[in-house]
């Protein structure tokens, strides 16, 4: 046979193989299908799913990435004995097909026992797959063989499955004798670019994208309605996710092992190197007497009237803030005015260098990483900034322009007091005109609804919003027709700044976007009925990162944030406190601490491990600013031995939420 026929013979084997790859993987589609049929019907109605038509597109859409996703996964030895078997010998093809029938027969069955056994995990904990399943596992292969049996129909499963696995080998019977044929001769060239096609194909598939991103939980959020993009992700995803949370869960030690890792011998010890009070009672009482404390009652022990709005601004940069020179170098837009007239802190800093821990740091004080990705994270907690408020009648609402699926944001904060989280898909269907960006829908538009929902309120409850913006985050894109300031030199020859004329340009353009937002609407408060009731707060949650040379900042710039704060006029402070107030260092776990007293009803438990920036009885000088890489504070303070209080507070929490944790 010359070698042409035989490159001609390889070609087609390739196809062949293929295409009976496909054929297989179509059955896995048709059981993903059916399962996500069944399980949203099972929990919401063809009048529901119709009422939301414009989200079933972008539903099959993304639920077809996922299904293709974890099938090209599953597929993986079959597509590589493609790629190599067709080189070698028709003997290997054969045997190639023979291997799929039965690989397929087996692997979908199980494909079949993962998604009949989400339903049996959904009926339980109402919840699709999450870390929660593995617990079965840590009863050891007995017991959970003895739970299976006495729980579920455990017999009738089998069997289903067993059948199940025998249809898809009968199947394989016919599939197996799929064959492309190649009518022209195709010589090696034709084989290695079928090869190429294939494996970048296979690639894509296994991304789930072409785009920079890769497929994550954020392609969940389809639709305003929650049954609906539960219905998205499939099993296996699910699985591989819970997975991956609970490599990354945190373990447990007992009191004494954490006191003594820092150096102290007693819980009486720990509270007293923290500065916190110290009372009589279990290690749990202590604690929790040394981290709360009781709101003062500006407006005594009624129902607070007061609004309170908490901004995290994406990057938001105090060492940017503070470059800005008007119209030679306009970064702050129409942001300026607001911080001019109202309270300003420079010296103030994220606990925290990144978003999810930042959010995490701002709701809960949380001392461990990934809270949010751990099996914790269903745990109502004390400790939720929103908790206090919600027990003094606030509406609760997290709000932010991304996906709230990102790092399971939308199931963390489910279970910390909040009692709406809204995200991307909200907001695109309740501002009309409304556009977004990969990352998350335009801050204008974030700004707009928070307003509207501020306003248009009528449950005659105060209202506590915790906003997180996103535009200002790359890869920099923004709405149709934006108008900016130039940036001009100044901005680009700083010797503070690093990286190339485009990537500045594009960080420049994201600071004075999220600034122009921000102080539109605040312009837009201010001139409203909100401007008489409603505190608003906005801070970064970290620095901006990648264009500041942290070589040649100074170091009170790398971590440093704004803190901007808009009081109501019947709290209004006197111009000589307000400058002794903005002079003041300060971090994010001050937030609750200076908000509580002005928000909260007289005695109300709150987390207390911060300073009122506010109070104007103080010594300026005991305010310091705690970052987790470092403190800053007045010249003459001994840092060190702040730093040392201030990770003891954190090894309190730690012990407190484990002695939380313990009681799940």
């Amino acid at each position: 046979m010359s070698e042409k026929k035989r490159n001609c013979k390889s070609t087609a084997a390739i196809l062949s193989l293929y295409a009976q790859i496909w054929l297989y993987q179509l059955i896995g589609l048709a059981i993903f299908a059916v399962a996500r049929v069944i399980f949203l019907f099972g929990q919401t109605t063809l009048d529901n799913v119709s009422a939301h038509a414009d989200s079933i597109p972008m539903l099959l859409w993304n639920a077809w990435r996922f299904d293709t996703q974890a099938l090209t996964y599953i597929s993986l030895p079959a597509l590589l004995a493609t790629l190599i078997v067709p080189w070698l010998s028709k003997k290997a093809v054969d045997g190639c097909c023979r291997f799929m029938r039965r690989y397929y027969a087996v692997m979908l069955a199980v494909l079949g026992a993962l998604v009949t056994a989400e339903f049996f995990f959904f009926e339980n904990f109402n919840s699709r797959y999450n870390v929660v399943f593995f617990d079965f596992f840590d009863e050891g292969p007995w017991g959970l063989l003895l739970t299976m049996w006495q729980d579920y129909p455990f017999l009738r499963i089998v069997l289903s499955i067993v059948a199940l696995g025998f249809i898809i080998f009968f199947i394989g019977r016919y599939i197996s004798k799929i064959h492309i044929g190649i009518q022209k001769p195709s010589g090696t060239v034709a084989t290695i670019i079928a090869t190429v096609a294939i494996a970048a194909v296979t690639f894509v598939f296994m991304r789930g994208s072409v785009t920079r991103y890769t497929l994550q939980v954020e392609a969940f959020m389809v639709s305003t309605d929650e049954t609906i993009n539960q219905s998205v992700p499939n099993a296996v995803y699910l699985l591989k996710k819970a997975y991956k949370e609970r490599t990354n869960s945190f373990k447990l030690y007992s009191d004494e092992q954490l006191l003594s890792r820092e150096g102290f011998k007693s819980i009486d010890e720990a509270i007293t190197a923290a500065g916190l009070p110290l009372v009589n009672g279990t290690n749990s009482e202590k604690c929790e007497a040394a981290l709360f404390g009781n709101a003062p009652g500006y407006g005594g022990d009624t129902l607070p009237s007061t609004n309170v709005l908490l901004i995290l601004s994406e990057s938001w940069s105090n060492f940017l803030t503070t470059m800005d020179k008007g119209e030679r170098l306009d970064l702050l837009g129409s942001l300026r005015e607001h911080l001019q007239q109202d309270i300003l802190l420079h010296n103030f800093q994220s606990v925290r260098n990144g978003t999810i821990y930042s959010i995490e740091a701002v709701t809960l004080a949380m001392p461990y990483m990934r809270f949010f990705n751990s099996r914790y994270r269903f745990k109502s907690l004390p400790t939720s900034i929103a908790y206090p408020f919600k027990q003094n009648g606030y509406s609760t609402t997290f709000v932010t322009g991304m996906d709230p699926t990102w790092e399971n944001v939308l199931e963390g904060l489910g279970y910390q007091s909040f009692d709406t989280i809204i995200g991307r898909q909200d907001i695109l269907h309740s501002i009309e005109g409304s556009t977004t960006s990969a990352i998350g829908v335009y801050d204008e538009f974030l700004m707009q609804y928070i307003f509207e929902r501020m306003s248009n309120d009528k449950s005659g409850n105060p209202q506590f919003m915790l906003a997180l913006t996103t535009t200002n985050h790359p890869p920099f894109t923004y709405p149709e027709n934006m108008q900016l300031p130039q940036l001009g030199d100044e901005w680009y020859k700083s010797p503070y700044l690093t990286g190339d004329r485009e990537v500045l340009r594009k960080y420049g353009l994201g600071a004075q976007y999220a600034n122009r937002s921000i102080g539109d609407f605040l312009t837009r408060l201010k001139a409203s009925p909100l401007a008489q009731n409603t505190i608003v707060i906005v801070t970064g949650d970290h620095n901006v990162r990648s264009i500041l040379d942290y070589d040649k900042v100074p170091d009170e710039q790398r971590f440093s944030v704004p803190l901007y704060i808009y009081l109501p006029p019947h709290y209004a402070l006197s111009n000589s406190s307000k400058k002794r107030i903005e002079q003041r260092y300060g971090s994010h776990y001050d937030l609750l601490s200076t908000v509580a007293p002005l928000a909260l009803k007289k005695d109300t438990r709150y987390l207390n491990i911060g300073q009122n920036l506010l109070d104007t009885t103080a010594n300026d000088n005991r305010f310091f600013s705690y970052s987790e890489k470092q403190l800053l504070a007045p010249e003459g303070s001994n840092t060190d031995s702040l730093m040392h209080v201030m990770k003891t507070r954190e090894l309190l929490m730690e012990i407190f939420y484990q002695q939380q944790f313990r009681t799940e």
